[in-house]
This record gives C-alpha cells, structure tokens and sequence, in this order.
C-alpha cells in the first residue's frame, strides 16, 4: 500500500511517499517546501496532490503543539475498550470540556496508556484547508506519535525532531513536549529536571532527526549523549544516505506506524473520514447492479430454453399424432396418441407369439439399413409379409428387397413412388420362409 504523508511545520511543510507491503519498503518521492509569502501551504498541498499517480492513504502531521497529553491506568489492555472509558476517565481532569476534544490513546507499557487529545476545531479546520486544497487527507495525527517506529532507534532515549521532544521507554511513546527551535537546549534541561523530580528515570541519550538532525548549538551543554542515528544496511536502497534518512526517518515511522495499525488518529466521529465508505458504496453499487444484470441475462437464457425445450415438445406431438393417423387412419383422432400407441404394443406383447413378431420386426429394422428413412407400416398375416416405407432413393428400395432374402421366400415389389423432397415411398409384400416367424 501507498501512504503519502505531509509533516506541517511553522515554516515549512515535507512530504514523502512510501510503497510499503509487509517488510518490502520504497520510496517513491519526497520534497520539502518553504512556506512564505510566495508559497503558502494551499499551494503545497494542491501541487503534492496534482503530482500524485495513485491513490495512496493520505495521512497528515500536524504541529505537536495542538495536542496535549495525559498518563491513565487502567485494568485492561484493549485499546477499544480504553478509547470506550477514556472521555469518562478524563471528565474533571482537565479544563476543556471532553465534547469539544477529539480523543485517541497510546499504550505505554505497564498497564499504563498515553491520552491524547486536541480540540474538534483544530482538526476540522485543517481538514477543511486541505479538502479545499484538492487532498482531503485520511488520517490526521502528529509526528512524535510514530517515534517508536524510527528505523534502529533505542528502546531508550529522547528523539529531538525540531519541533517536539519525545521520550522513549521500552520502545514506546511515553511522553513529548513541543519546543521553540529557538530555546530548545533550555526546555529540554527543563524538561530532563522535570522527569527527575517526579521520579521518572530519564533516558541518557538523545537523538536528533529532522530539521533537528546533526547537532543543534546548545546540545552539547546537557548532560545527554548524542547519538546520530545511522542508515540501517538492510534500508541503503530505500535511504541513499544519512543525511536522507534523518530527514524522513519521521515520516517513513508514521507510514510504518500507519500499516501495523499503531498510528493514532484524529479523525474519529463526527470528524471520521468517509470519502472511502462513499467510494466503497460505489463500488458496491456496481457490483450490485452487474450482478443484477447476470441474473437477468440468467433469467432470459432460462427462459429462451424454457421456450425451445417447449417448441420441441409441441414439434414432437405434432409428429407422433401425424404417426398415429398414418398407423391408424380408420380410427377417430385419440386424445392422447402416444398412451394408444403404447398400449397396442402391450397388447401386442401380450399375445403368445409376440416375442417372434418383435423378433421378425428387429431383423426388419437391421435389413433396412442407414439407406431406407423408415417403416412406417408393416403387416402380417400367416405367413404374408406387406411392409410400406420411405427411402433415399429407388436404388436403396432394390437394396432393401435383397436384404430381405434371407427372410423371404418370394419377395415383389409395389409401386415406387417419388416424392418433391426427392426420397421414394414404396410398398413391398412377400411370404416369409419357413422357421423365420
């Protein structure tokens, strides 16, 4: 998946995208942007947006001083649960009403959690500003919040990124004070005070990264080590150099903080992102209306089927009452022709000597061969044989009454008649020999 991610400082704004699936990392781009006079922050947003190729998740970083922060304990550690009880939990405790905040939580180990909040108005205003800029982003959250995620960063040590500083304890997010670029060295000796006096361990190293990154002037004075931190060897193809990646190590945590779904997001109720779920109805629609049109197609194919299987079945109605009239053109027209057909033929099993009869008429039917079209009469009495039928032509009428000399004493033939369709009807009466009935 792609994420695009848009780091909003004071004066300038940095954006980078990354292709990230599974543990396969790539950046595809990164630009910084002064923000003055001549380039305000619509028109970085609306030139990040024009140059975009695909559809990535957008997830925007907003300056760490429009949020604010608090350590709860709680008896679980289900994070739904935690956002649940967590505008309960911080009811009383701090000044701005729970309605006005937007809310989201981090865990910070020891059944403790990191509440974090930051006012309905902030958030909706700079949705507002990039909705109308062309890039309405998905997600909205803070740099300092992905630290954790920094490519080869201790488990241990604050991360100065210029604009806020953020200790980490084990790994996580513990704690983060936004900063003056300006006075940093003093709050951050402030701040290290600070963690002593409440009985907090402070970490010993810092480690610089973003406009922060080398040795900002003043740093050298705190009783802190500091660490550079340096491209990961299984990251110099995403990475060219050092200097690329303390620039955007930030941002490639969030994109990575964002796919293991670790990332906190102010974009939650009535605030929520919904261009997605309007997309996906879309897209749900389509389908629904091709699917409707599949069973329509289904419906009229069944029901064109439906039709010729019923067109055959009159066609072949038509074809055993033509049948009937031909086997029994004395009788009235039957109600139901095939029922009397088969019931002459049990009769005529019935009798005793219907097995030589039907042996008499299977031998016919292997006498006429592929050359005769059928027999459509054929009597017997005694030992006289008369036979009528249609053939291909008068050749194959010759051909039948030799078949048939195995049968037959005395074989003649009737009257060969030709017929528009260009096949002959012919009638054949002969005396069977002895032992063949």
């Amino acid at each position: 998946m792609d994420y695009l991610i848009l780091q909003v400082e004071e004066k300038r704004v940095t954006v980078a995208q990354f292709g990230i699936s599974g543990h396969t990392s790539r950046l595809i781009g990164a630009a910084l942007f002064e923000l003055d006079s001549e380039c305000s922050l619509a028109d970085v947003v609306q030139q990040a947006a024009s140059g975009l190729k695909s559809s990535p998740r957008v997830i925007l970083c907003l300056p760490p001083a429009l949020f604010a922060q608090r350590t709860v304990s709680l008896p679980f550690d289900d994070l739904r649960k935690v956002r649940e009880v967590l505008p309960a939990q911080l009811q009383g405790e701090i000044s701005i009403p729970v309605d006005e905040l937007v809310l989201d939580v981090l865990p910070s180990g020891s059944g403790s959690f990191l509440a974090l909040w930051a006012r309905k108005s902030d958030i909706s205003h700079a949705i507002s500003l990039f909705r109308e800029a062309g890039l309405e982003p998905q997600v909205i959250t803070s740099l300092p919040f992905a630290n954790g995620f920094i490519p080869g960063v201790p488990a241990e040590c604050f991360v100065f990124d210029g604009n806020a500083l953020s200790v980490l304890h084990d790994g996580k997010l513990t704690f983060f004070r936004p900063l003056d670029a300006a006075s940093a060295p003093a709050m951050i000796a402030t701040t290290l005070s600070a963690l002593e006096l409440s009985g907090a361990m402070p970490p010993e190293r810092i480690c610089p990264i973003g406009s922060a990154a080398g040795t900002p002037a003043g740093l050298e004075a705190l009783p802190l080590e500091i660490e550079s931190l340096q491209t990961p060897a299984d990251m110099g193809h995403l990475f060219k150099n050092d200097e690329t990646f303390l620039q955007l190590a930030g941002l490639y945590a969030v994109a990575r903080a964002s796919q293991a779904g670790a990332l906190p997001d102010f974009r939650r109720g009535e605030l929520a992102w919904t261009a997605g779920d309007v997309r996906m109805r879309k897209k749900l629609l389509l389908t629904g209306v091709l699917i409707a049109a599949m069973i329509s197609i289904m419906f009229v194919s069944k029901v064109m089927q439906y039709r010729a299987v019923n067109a055959d079945i009159v066609s072949l109605n038509k074809s055993i009452a033509g049948m009937y009239r031909e086997i029994f053109p004395t009788r009235a027209k039957a109600v139901d022709e095939l029922s009397e057909v088969r019931g002459e033929i049990k009769k005529l099993a019935g009798v005793d000597s219907s097995s030589a009869y039907l042996d008499l008429l299977k031998k016919l039917a292997e006498a006429k061969g592929n050359t005769i079209n059928g027999l459509y009469e054929a009597e017997i009495e005694g030992r006289n044989l008369r036979i009528k039928g249609d053939a291909r032509s008068a050749l194959a009428v010759n051909e039948f009454k030799s078949a048939l000399a195995p049968l037959l004493a005395t074989a003649e033939l009737g009257e060969v008649k030709s017929r528009p369709d260009g096949t002959f009807s012919f009638s054949l009466t002969g005396t069977l020999k002895e032992g063949t009935k």
